[in-house]
């Protein structure tokens, strides 16, 4: 079975849980609380995987996706069962926004196809897909030896 969900569209998704995360403890008040600190870190904490993921939205592209993959699931149920571990299953509006962050990060983990791979076309000279780096061309070539 194929699963719907690309490394593209998993990225607009994990970009859009850093900024539910970020927001949630102000929409859905429970600011100053143990749960709107353990959502900031989540914020922060997924938006530092997600950036440094090696996928089409990732910035440094220093974590495999399949990694990220595994991370995202151990997060989810984190997550998931963070309000009675942590104390706050007592705040219907926290309880709630955690329970269903983490089933959204479960099902999107299992509906994600993390082996695709994106090809991208070979380099031709000057081509300076990463930093510093990029092949001589054949005048420079020759120029040096």
């Amino acid at each position: 079975m194929t699963k719907p969900i690309s490394a593209r569209v998993h990225g607009v998704l994990d970009y859009a849980a850093v900024a539910a995360f970020l927001n949630a403890p102000m929409v859905f008040g429970f600011k100053h609380t143990t749960a709107s600190v353990i959502a900031y870190w989540l914020c922060g904490i997924h938006l530092l995987l997600t950036g440094c993921t090696d996928f089409p939205l990732g910035a440094f592209k220093w974590i495999p996706f399949r990694i990220h993959g595994v991370i995202e699931v151990v997060a989810g149920l984190f997550v998931f069962v963070a309000p009675w571990i942590l104390g706050f299953g007592n705040q219907p509006a926290a309880r709630n926004f955690f329970v269903v962050m983490g089933a959204i990060t479960l099902v999107v983990a299992a509906l994600t196809d993390y082996t695709a791979r994106v090809e991208l076309p070979a380099r031709q000279p000057g081509d300076r897909r990463r930093w510093g780096t990029r092949e001589p061309s054949a005048d420079e070539t020759a120029k040096t030896t």
